[in-house]
């Protein structure tokens, strides 16, 4: 597929968070980057109204995966030779965000 290096435009709430994910476990199939689902997150902890901690540490750890992936899995030199818009975190990643993701909405209490 070929990506777009546009930022995501979605609203920064759970449901786009969720569909964003979602997307990612695509891996090069997905409408968006893993890069863009990063600085979408970025921007989403930036954004966070009601400053939700579960929403701000899932948001968190996927900004601190993106990094620590790419820090024990690439050298500056291999680096240098591509985007950051080319790399794809391993599925399992996004399979373990959705799942804490589910798994806390399921437990929230009906309003």
């Amino acid at each position: 597929m070929a990506w777009q290096d546009d930022p995501i435009s979605k609203p920064y709430i759970a449901d786009s968070l969720m569909e964003i994910l979602a997307q990612g476990l695509l891996g090069s199939m997905s409408r968006y980057t893993h890069f863009q689902i990063i600085e979408w997150c970025v921007r989403f902890r930036e954004n966070q109204e009601e400053l939700n901690a579960f929403y701000i540490q899932l948001s968190d750890d996927v900004i601190v995966q993106w990094e620590l992936f790419i820090a024990s899995s690439y050298t500056l030199e291999q680096m240098r030779s591509f985007s950051l818009s080319d790399i794809v975190l391993p599925k399992p990643y996004f399979e373990q965000w959705l799942n804490e993701l589910i798994e806390f909405q399921d437990n929230q209490p009906v309003h």
